[in-house]
């Protein structure tokens, strides 16, 4: 058959090659993400966990040896007692540690701004490079169908350009043949929205499930929040 346009195997040969473009740039992402950036910001977020966690059970033991100390001063009528006194060590010392931990909390969360900012300009990076890779792979396969059925498919609407309208509609329109062919592709159009894939964005095992840890639902920093955030910490630590 002779035609004009690009054929349509030629059509999918170049969707091919920009869909195994897209998956390189996708492995590319996922790994500066999971293995740069984005793995350095979840273990400072781990460590920060570690250290509130320690905090709270420093400060439980430090409020549990609080009551017993007072209960054996108390006993010992406020005499100076070895166990008074191993009451008084052991409270000091919990309160001691917890104010430890939070000055060291305090400093990390302090310098932990441009590590969130790169992991989150990694995690954006990663998600764009994924959606552009689940277009590719959409565009992929209409090329494919089309390959399989845009001859027959092609033939019965070239027909249809020689209909007329009986109620004569199509003078309205600008194209009278394309206004003629027009119900094809509102037809499958609307089968296609009634397919669970349109209600649903399913899987596609070849890209993997996009995981972005922190920054779950693309709450990346915007360049705007990561300078009010620079400035709010330089305002604190001045």
């Amino acid at each position: 058959m002779t035609t004009k346009t690009t054929s349509i195997q030629a059509e999918v040969t170049q969707a091919e090659a920009t869909y195994h473009a897209a998956l390189r740039a996708l492995a590319q992402a996922c790994a500066e993400f999971n293995n740069g950036a984005g793995k350095t910001y979840a273990e400072l977020l781990e460590r920060h966990a570690e250290l509130r966690k320690k905090i709270a059970a420093h400060e439980a033991a430090a409020g549990s040896a609080t009551q017993e100390f007072k209960r054996l001063l108390a006993a010992s009528n406020y005499e100076k007692t070895k166990a008074v006194k191993d009451a008084l060590f052991t409270k000091n010392d919990a309160q001691s540690i917890a104010e430890e931990l939070r000055e060291a909390l305090a400093d990390s969360e302090r310098t932990a701004l441009p590590i969130r900012a790169s992991a989150s300009r990694a995690a954006e990076h990663y998600a764009t490079t994924h959606d552009a890779a689940y277009g590719a792979y959409a565009r992929l396969e209409a090329y494919k169908a089309l390959a399989e059925c845009e001859e027959a498919l092609s033939k019965a609407m070239a027909l249809l350009a020689h209909v007329p309208d009986p109620l004569g509609f199509d003078q309205r329109a600008d194209d009278m043949q394309a206004y003629r062919m027009k119900f094809v592709a509102d037809r499958l159009t609307a089968v296609a929205l009634e397919r669970p894939e349109a209600l649903e964005q399913p899987e596609v095992e070849a890209l993997g499930v996009l995981e972005l840890g922190p920054f779950t639902g693309r709450a990346y920093l915007t360049p705007v929040q990561a300078l009010q955030l620079q400035r709010a910490e330089d305002a604190a630590a001045a």
